[in-house]
């Protein structure tokens, strides 16, 4: 799902335009707000401004470079990317993606994660499930678009990682207040 959040996130993507028709660019601009910017490490001009920024010393230091693939455990931040890129062939670059970090306010709670009681900082990570469906056939007609549900997790805030299965974060809940 890393490509298909790049591809929605990505400044200069139009295709969000699709989710949200009609006139009402206040909105897609409301919307776009939210999002941090994610590049493609490929060769559109998007990825080989990407790789400008994931290859200089000091712009690295606001991302992190994500494989296509979930679990946590395997990506990599700040000056540890332009190292990675010297590791990997250059013809693999594509298959990541490199996303501007995102500094949530400080928080201070207890988690259980792996079988102990931690106290101290934490970083909670809401992700929003959906569901689509398109009809390649037929120009890739949207056929069903929903939410599906959500995912809380919460992790130390001193890990750079998150991945739950990897056991760097933990599950949690939605406390309405």
């Amino acid at each position: 799902m890393k490509k298909v959040q790049q591809v929605l996130a990505t400044p200069s993507s139009t295709l969000l335009d699709r989710f949200l028709p009609g006139d009402d660019a206040t909105s897609r601009l409301a919307v776009q707000r939210t999002f941090t910017n994610i590049f493609p490490l490929d060769t559109t001009p998007a990825g080989l401004e990407a790789r400008t920024l994931a290859r200089d010393p000091q712009e690295c230091q606001r991302y992190v470079m994500k494989p296509q693939r979930e679990g946590g455990g395997n990506n990599f931040y700040r000056g540890k990317i332009p190292e990675q890129l010297n590791a990997i062939p250059e013809t693999h670059w594509g298959s990541y993606i490199l996303m501007e970090l995102i500094t949530p306010p400080p928080v201070s709670n207890l988690i259980l994660r792996n079988g102990r009681l931690e106290k101290g900082g934490v970083i909670c990570e809401l992700g929003i499930y959906g569901t689509c469906l398109w009809d390649q056939a037929k120009a890739g007609e949207l056929l069903h678009n929903e939410e599906s549900g959500y995912l809380l997790r919460t992790k130390g805030d001193q890990s750079e990682e998150g991945g739950v299965a990897a056991g760097y974060g933990c599950m949690d809940s939605c406390s309405l207040v």
